[in-house]
This record gives structure tokens, C-alpha cells and sequence, in this order.
């Protein structure tokens, strides 16, 4: 039975088959058929574009301005580029890329020392033995450069110190109160120089040479001693040119010079007595204090 069934559905989709075969068969034939059409190149040729031309166009350039010397600060640097701007009127307008708000770099010396030079021997003072004769009196003198005190009396030779005592005067002046005052001298031969050099006690005697000493805060091992100007000198913080001595106000003028490598322009200060150019405030120096170290003794 189950035989029978199959074999009837097998005919049932073999008759569909057929029935689906034909009907594309027959809507096949009714399509147009399509024929493929090739064209030629000479059927539409390409439409030729003119190439436009230019004349020639001759240009003179203006002559560029002469500069003797670009400013300092124009600097030009991959790193560090300037800003250029043209302005209204044609100009050109630049700001530098160094900034000039840091701080200026420190000055780098200042003034330790400035004295004229004394001489080498000078009075501290006197004994009278004899107040009617003066020469009889034993003079007490100071050796600068042996850093010891020297006695002499007149006529007397010191070979250590180089020196012979001539003289010896005590004047004694009084004035219209009664007060009575000393002018005390004393005269030696000094034996370097072959000339007479007078002292007077009370007062130190100088020669006309001057001795100036320059330290530096930023490097201790600075010391520059000068005695005349102009003269120049160097330290590690550059180069610098003593110009002028003031000993009334006990200051010196001083040129640092440019540094083309670092781009610092020279500058020139006064600079007054100090322990310090962290502290430069103008000062004078202090008077020698009078020494009266007479002594009257009667034998």
C-alpha cells in the first residue's frame, strides 16, 4: 500500500517538473535578445585643450639697506626664533628671544682697600730728658716695614732700618688763651734715598703712590692689587679697566668690559670703601687717631 503512495507522489513531481521546465521555455522566447554593440575611436575624438602661455616679466629688486652693525639682541637661532612682523608703515618689527627681565649678572669685584702708601718710617712719639735741650730727647719711631718699633737720638745711625736721626726740635707755641702747644719734628737722613725727610709727630707722612685692593663675594681667591690708573686687570669674572682714583671720597672708578661670547655690554661703576659689594655704600675713611706719647722725665 505504502508503495502505491510513493510511487504516486513521484509521478505528481515529475508531472511539476515538466509543467516548470515549459513555462520558462515559453516567457524565454518572448525576451528581447540584446546585441552587443562595439564602437570605433574615430567615432568621438578627444576635444584638444589650448595650453595657456605667460610672458616674461622682468623684475628689479631694490638695493638692501646698508646696517653698519646688527643689534646685539637681534639674535637669530633655530632653538630659539625671534618673532618678525612687518608694520603698518612697511617697517619690520622684531622682538629678541633673550629676556632682558633676568637679572643683570653681578659686577664681580668690589673695593677693599684704598690708602696712599705711607712712608716707610714714622714718629710715635718722644721722651724728653732735658726741657731746655731737645736733642737730648730719645725719639721713638715706628719701622712699617720691619713692623717694630725703632729709638734713636740725634746723630744716631740705624743700619737696620737705613736711616740716621739729624734732628730733633720741640717748638712750643702758645696761643692768646695761654694754651700752650707742641710742633715736634724730626729730621732723618734716609740712607736708601740719600734725601733729608722731615717727620712731624701727630701726623703720619705719605708718599704720592697709592695702593688699591679689589676682592670678589663670588670667588674668595680674588685679589687685585693696584697702585695707579689707568690699568687694566682680569678675573675669572671678566675683564676690567681701573679708570679713575678718588682718595677725598675713597672710591675708584671701575669699566667692566663687553663679553662678546656672553652678549654682556661693558658697564662702569664707582665703587666706594666696603668689606663687601654686597654693602657698597659711600664711606670715608677714618682719621689716624694723634698719638702723644711724649714722656718728660727730669734726670
Amino acid at each position: 500500500m505504502n508503495k502505491i503512495y510513493d510511487k504516486l507522489l513521484l509521478a505528481v513531481a515529475v508531472l511539476a517538473l515538466l509543467a516548470s521546465v515549459g513555462f520558462y521555455v515559453m516567457k524565454s522566447a518572448e525576451l528581447p535578445t540584446a546585441a552587443l554593440q562595439l564602437g570605433q575611436p574615430n567615432d568621438n575624438p578627444y576635444q584638444v585643450i589650448p595650453v595657456p602661455t605667460s610672458s616674461a616679466v622682468t623684475v628689479t629688486w631694490p638695493q638692501a639697506a646698508e646696517t653698519s652693525q646688527q643689534p646685539t639682541d637681534e639674535l637669530y637661532d633655530v632653538f630659539t626664533p625671534p618673532k618678525i612682523w612687518v608694520n603698518a608703515d612697511g617697517s619690520f618689527g622684531f622682538k629678541s628671544p633673550i629676556d632682558k627681565t633676568l637679572p643683570k649678572p653681578p659686577f664681580g669685584i668690589y673695593l677693599a682697600k684704598i690708602e696712599r702708601d705711607p712712608y716707610r718710617l714714622q714718629i710715635e712719639g718722644y721722651i724728653e730728658e732735658d726741657l731746655n735741650d731737645a736733642s737730648k730727647s730719645l725719639v721713638l719711631l715706628f719701622d712699617e716695614e720691619l713692623q717694630q718699633q725703632v729709638r734713636a737720638r740725634v746723630g744716631q745711625a740705624k743700619a737696620k732700618s737705613e736711616f740716621i736721626l739729624v734732628d730733633f726740635t720741640i717748638e712750643r707755641v702758645k696761643d692768646k688763651d695761654g694754651n700752650i702747644s707742641k710742633n715736634v719734628n724730626v729730621t732723618l737722613l734716609d740712607q736708601r734715598s740719600g734725601e733729608q725727610v722731615i717727620l712731624t709727630h701727630g701726623e703720619r707722612l705719605y708718599h704720592d703712590s697709592t695702593t688699591i685692593i679689589l676682592r670678589s663675594d663670588q670667588d674668595a681667591s680674588v685679589e687685585i692689587v693696584l697702585d695707579e690708573a689707568p690699568q687694566a686687570f682680569e678675573t675669572p669674572a671678566g675683564k676690567y679697566l681701573l679708570q679713575e682714583i678718588n682718595l677725598e671720597a675713597s672710591s675708584v672708578t671701575v669699566k667692566k668690559l663687553a663679553n662678546q661670547e656672553l652678549e654682556l655690554d661693558s658697564e662702569t661703576e664707582q665703587l666706594y670703601l666696603t668689606t663687601s659689594n654686597e654693602a657698597e655704600i659711600p664711606t670715608t675713611a677714618d682719621p689716624e687717631p694723634e698719638s702723644d706719647q711724649s714722656f718728660d722725665f727730669n734726670f
